[in-house]
């Protein structure tokens, strides 16, 4: 009970933070976005070309493949490796802890996650749809990052708890100080996630950031 009551709080913070000023890119609540021409590998390494959309419940996502006048195709994130749609990338991955929190998986096995950045540091969006509680009408979108760091291998979901994003995300940046420093000492929270992204990746002073600039290697 203590373990679904973490994930809970968890997922409400990311909606918090990770939603403030911006809406979701890449899902649509009730038309679940419009088929774009793009690409999808399965499991078995198998590459092939269709019009994809991504489609949305409460209870899973997955990708629907266009196949003219027949049903579409649905495919499970247990059935595919990566995919394009448009001009985003996607990316299946599998038991995503949460950094500090190893045996909290609040994604489940194996989910759907839009590519960010690559490379030394990784970043990969994740977002689901939840049922509206309260005066709520109708379901929402919960976002949450997920990040790789330089020299890890593992991919972790980013805090949203102010005091956990201080202790587990300053290690990530440890490499620029001044940074770290300022993400250690609770002055930088997951609500500056973007632009704590943005400083480290062009080598800028935090405060030189504004949310509209950072926002712009996000999108």
């Amino acid at each position: 009970m203590k373990h679904i009551s973490i994930v809970l709080l968890i997922l409400l913070g990311q909606v918090q933070g990770h939603g403030q000023g911006r809406q979701p890119k890449f899902f649509e609540v009730a038309a679940h976005g419009k088929y774009q021409t793009g690409w999808y590998t399965l499991l078995d390494g198998t590459r092939h070309a269709g019009r994809l959309r991504l489609w949305q419940t409460p209870a899973q996502n997955s990708v629907q493949v266009d196949q003219g006048k027949a049903d579409p195709i649905n495919l499970m994130p247990e059935q595919l490796r990566h995919f394009t749609m448009g001009t985003d990338s996607f990316t299946i991955a599998r038991d995503i802890a949460v950094a500090g929190i190893p045996t909290v998986k609040p994604f489940g096995e194996t989910d759907i996650y839009r590519v960010v950045l690559t490379g030394k540091l990784a970043v990969l969006e994740h977002d689901q749809l939840v049922p509206g509680t309260g005066a709520q009408y109708g379901p929402t979108h919960a976002g949450a990052w997920v990040i790789r760091g330089e020299g890890r291998t593992d991919l972790v979901a980013v805090p949203a708890e102010d005091k956990a994003f201080a202790q587990h995300m300053a290690p990530f940046f440890a490499d620029n100080p001044a940074l770290a420093q300022r993400i250690r000492a609770g002055l930088l929270g997951i609500g500056d996630f973007e632009r704590i992204i943005y400083a480290y990746v062009f080598r800028k002073e935090i405060e030189q950031v504004s949310y509209e600039e950072a926002a712009t290697i996000f999108r």
